[in-house]
């Protein structure tokens, strides 16, 4: 579909007849980044993947994730450059009694069970977020989605406003409009 006009396919689990996507990726081979932290999720990054984009985890595990990948693809005679593994985690400028903050750490222990959901966010000063980037920088990853924990439209602009003015300079090393 991302190379060709029409496709037909009849496989076991999926069947088209003259399918068609637009528009076509730009990049050839379109670059694929694959999530997920199993035995069968970091053969198939290293397999086929580009680069690697982590889901709710701590630095730590993200960094287990990221080893087991590059040794994966070493195995294979593959690599995948350095600066092609990624982690996400939501943030807020703040405190931890905050309201937002509660809901999500509650949400969170609800929905995952994570025994310490309080190490999947940062909560704090500028310092606080710089901290944890660097923890995640400093288990091999270098690419970064970051969801401010906020309620209202005007608050998840404070916060990304923030983000935009405090912390990025820190890690900018592009050019400058």
């Amino acid at each position: 579909l991302w190379t060709e006009e029409r496709v037909t396919h009849c496989g076991e689990n999926f069947f088209y007849v003259e399918a068609s996507i637009e528009p076509k990726p730009v990049q050839n081979p379109l670059p694929i980044w694959i999530g997920g932290s199993s035995r069968a999720a970091i053969r198939r990054t290293a397999r086929v993947g580009h680069g690697w984009m982590g889901g709710l985890q701590t630095p730590e595990d993200v960094g287990t994730v990221v080893a087991a990948i590059r040794d994966e693809a070493c195995v294979i005679g593959r690599s995948i450059a350095d600066d092609h593994y990624g982690a996400a985690f939501a943030f807020r400028f703040g405190d931890w009694d905050d309201q937002p903050v509660n809901q999500h750490i509650a949400n969170l222990a609800r929905r995952f069970g994570h025994s310490d959901p309080r190490q999947l966010v940062a909560i704090g000063s500028d310092k606080t977020i710089i901290e944890r980037i660097d923890q995640f920088r400093a288990a091999g990853v270098s690419k970064f989605i970051l969801r401010p924990i906020a309620f209202r439209d005007d608050d998840i602009y404070k916060q990304t406003q923030r983000l935009i003015e405090t912390v990025l300079p820190v890690f900018h090393t592009g050019p400058t409009s």
